[in-house]
């Protein structure tokens, strides 16, 4: 085979390698979301269990907030209930848990999908977060100056891990609560007052 052949070969097989590559980067960031809906979930759901408001009424509210204020409403929550008192140590490792997760989630989420090449090694899919403080991001990227705003995909999952982990957690708490729940009569409707974002 003549050389021009081989070299076109090459760059045949190295871009089917990228297609490959950047599929399993948004295949990963697609599983990051879809963990973090089910987390947020399962942070309605005990914030239920322990609110005498209907479902309809806290969804209303919590829809509309983002992650890092969910955070707060599932803390406010949970201060505010008798029953969560005992899982305090839990709630706050969870908690902490969770602070450190928003900031990671906020980087996948505002962020944008680079192929690049770094110190020698083959091209690989980066996502690169936006920073608020540091208008140079990108360039600090391109000079493989890499802060904790960029994520290869192994580091993806590994925040995927994070958001499975949080949520079998809460389950956790959850089940126990409703385990050890005492059954109380529903006392009729109430007219609740209507939602605020």
């Amino acid at each position: 085979m003549a050389k021009k052949g081989r070299r076109a070969q090459r760059r045949r097989k190295q871009r089917r390698r990228a297609i490959k590559l950047l599929d399993r980067m948004h295949m990963a960031l697609g599983n990051f979301l879809t963990e973090m809906g089910r987390l947020e979930l399962k942070m309605l759901l005990l914030g239920e269990m322990i609110s005498e408001e209907p479902m309809e009424y806290l969804f209303e509210g919590y829809a509309k907030l983002t992650f890092g204020p969910k955070i707060d409403w599932l803390k406010k929550r949970c201060a505010n209930s008798e029953p969560m008192k005992k899982y305090k140590a839990e709630l706050d490792r969870i908690y902490t848990e969770m602070d450190g997760l928003l900031k990671k989630r906020n980087y996948l989420t505002h962020g944008e999908t680079y192929e690049e090449s770094f110190k020698g090694r083959p091209r690989a899919p980066y996502r690169v977060g936006m920073t608020k403080d540091n208008v140079e991001y990108l360039d600090d990227f391109d000079h493989a100056q890499h802060g904790d705003n960029v994520f290869d995909i192994q580091q993806v999952k590994d925040a995927t891990n994070v958001c499975v982990q949080i949520r079998e957690s809460i389950e956790a708490v959850g089940q126990d609560l409703s385990d050890n729940a005492i059954p109380h009569e529903e006392s009729g409707d109430i007219d609740w007052p209507e939602a605020k974002g």
